[in-house]
């Protein structure tokens, strides 16, 4: 547990040294490889929460490929603002496959999710509403979107919220867990709620820092998309143990 604690604590302070690369113009082409790091550094902390946990690999597994992939589109939409600019990744071939990884890592949140927590029928509720936003939004002169991104958009978006209302769900059956079983949830619901809550913040916050047209982003916004996301991807590995 050491070990993790201090993994943790480096993860935090080099977060702190990504965002200041972000938003240094001199430092900014060390952009992807600072995020590259992030990445790997939560991959590592998920394996050793696993190692410290009593769940069984067969269950562990999805959760595992999912933070693989969520290092790999962090990995290439890191590429894409380097190559594109801070703010020009949103239709570049790296930045769209950053968008497919991610889209098939909530997949395999969502595999890991309903292994204790089954998809029922009002977790589609949030991604109906998403989708019907999206259909908006995508059409919308103050957003640009291609004939390309559009149904990507739509899809991830929906995949993005179905994954968080699953996530939720199960967040709340462990907090809300009853002493009277005789096992324990195997996760900690606090930190699942609130690492898939902050997930889907830094998601929103994806559409106003690639898409809105009308006028610069406030800086203040990327600040905001990185700490949710990494705070998040920090908080459901270390749910495995707090």
């Amino acid at each position: 547990m050491t070990t993790l604690l201090i993994l943790s604590g480096f993860y935090i302070i080099w977060l702190a040294a990504l965002l200041t690369v972000a938003y240094t113009p001199r430092l900014f082409h060390n952009y992807t490889l600072f995020k590259a790091i992030n990445s790997i550094l939560f991959v590592v902390i998920s394996v050793l929460a696993w190692r410290h946990s009593d769940m069984s690999m067969f269950a562990y597994w999805p959760l595992l490929a999912a933070f693989c992939l969520a290092a790999f589109g962090d990995i290439a939409i890191g590429v894409a603002n380097n190559r594109y600019g801070p703010s020009g990744a949103s239709h570049s071939v790296s930045g769209m496959a950053g968008v497919g990884f991610f889209s098939i890592a909530h997949v395999f949140y969502l595999l890991f999710f309903t292994q204790f927590c089954p998809m029922q029928w009002y977790h589609f509720i949030l991604p109906i509403i998403a989708m019907l936003a999206m259909l908006r939004i995508t059409r919308h002169p103050s957003f640009h979107f291609s004939r390309h991104t559009r149904p990507a958009g739509v899809f991830y978006y929906m995949v993005v919220t179905l994954m968080f209302s699953v996530g939720l769900n199960f967040a709340i059956t462990c907090i809300t867990w009853s002493p009277l079983f005789s096992i324990r949830c195997p996760l900690n619901g606090w930190a699942l709620g609130a690492g898939v809550t902050l997930f889907l913040i830094s998601d929103l916050l994806m559409l106003p820092l690639y898409f809105y047209t009308r006028r610069k982003c406030p800086r203040w916004v990327r600040f905001v998309n990185l700490t949710t996301y990494y705070i998040g991807q920090l908080l459901l590995a270390l749910s495995l143990v707090l």
